[in-house]
C-alpha cells in the first residue's frame, strides 16, 4: 500500500523530470537483448530517483540488470509482472551500482479511464491532474500497456522521438507486454523512456493501451 497522493492545484503545462537532472541520458539497459522492460523501467527510474546534483549520476551496470533480470524472470524467463516486480523492490531491494536499494512503497494498478471505480474500488482511479502529479512529485510513473503489433524493438521506426505513438487504430496485444517510465508531459500526451529511446504518446494512445500506471515512494536506501 502506498502513500498518500497530495494532489497540486495547478501543475505546470509542461514537465520534465530530466530538465532538473542534467546529465542523464536514456540508456537501453539490456532492453533489446532481454525480455527486460520492467527491470529497464526501474533502472531508468533509480536513476532519477538518486540524482544528486553536483554528483555522479548513477551507474547501473549490464551485469546488475541481468542478474536482476534472471532472478525474477527465473530459469525459463518466463518475464515479469510489474506490481510483482515492485514490490520485489519494495520488500528485497536490488543490487544497482553496487548498492542494495529499495523503495519504501509502490501503488498501482491504478486507472485513468474509471476502471476501479467500475470495479468497486475509486481509490484506484486518477485524473490527467493527479497523473501529472505522480510524475512531479514521484519523479516519473510506470506505465504497464499492451502495445499494438506494429510497435517492436526489431523496428526502430516504430519508436523514439521520430515515431510518436499517435495510432489507435490496431488493438492491443496482451503478447505484446511493455512497461516503460513516463518522465514528462506537455498539453497533448506523455514523454517517457523505452528501448533506450525518448518516447512520446498522445493521450488517446495511452488510454487504449496502457493497463495499468505505478507510482512508487523511494526512502533513504534508493540513494545511498
Amino acid at each position: 500500500m502506498g502513500l498518500p497522493l497530495t494532489t497540486l492545484a495547478s501543475p505546470p503545462a509542461r514537465y520534465n523530470v530530466d530538465d532538473s537532472r542534467p546529465g542523464i541520458t536514456p540508456q537501453v539497459y539490456l532492453n533489446d537483448q532481454l525480455n527486460d522492460c520492467v527491470i529497464a523501467a526501474r533502472a531508468h527510474h533509480n536513476v532519477r530517483l538518486a540524482y544528486v546534483p553536483g554528483a555522479p549520476v548513477l551507474d547501473i551496470s549490464p551485469t546488475e540488470i541481468a542478474d536482476e533480470y534472471h532472478l525474477e524472470a527465473g530459469p525459463f524467463n518466463l518475464g515479469i509482472v510489474l506490481g510483482k516486480s515492485l514490490s520485489r523492490w519494495r520488500d528485497h531491494g536490488w543490487k544497482a551500482g553496487g548498492f542494495l536499494r529499495r523503495i519504501e512503497s509502490c501503488t498501482g494498478p491504478l486507472s485513468i479511464t474509471g476502471a476501479g471505480m467500475l470495479a468497486g474500488d475509486a481509490t484506484k482511479d486518477l485524473d490527467l491532474l493527479q497523473l501529472k502529479t505522480c510524475i512531479i512529485q514521484h519523479i516519473g510513473v510506470q506505465i504497464d500497456l499492451n502495445l499494438p503489433a506494429s510497435i517492436t524493438v526489431n523496428d526502430k521506426k516504430t519508436y523514439g522521438p521520430d515515431a510518436p505513438w499517435t495510432s489507435t487504430s490496431l488493438p492491443p496485444l496482451v503478447t505484446n507486454r511493455h512497461v516503460m517510465l513516463f518522465t514528462g508531459y506537455d498539453e497533448g500526451g506523455f514523454t517517457g523512456i523505452t528501448w533506450g529511446a525518448l518516447q512520446y504518446m498522445n493521450l488517446a494512445f495511452l488510454q487504449k493501451y496502457y493497463t495499468g500506471i505505478y507510482w512508487v515512494q523511494y526512502d533513504a536506501s534508493t540513494s545511498p
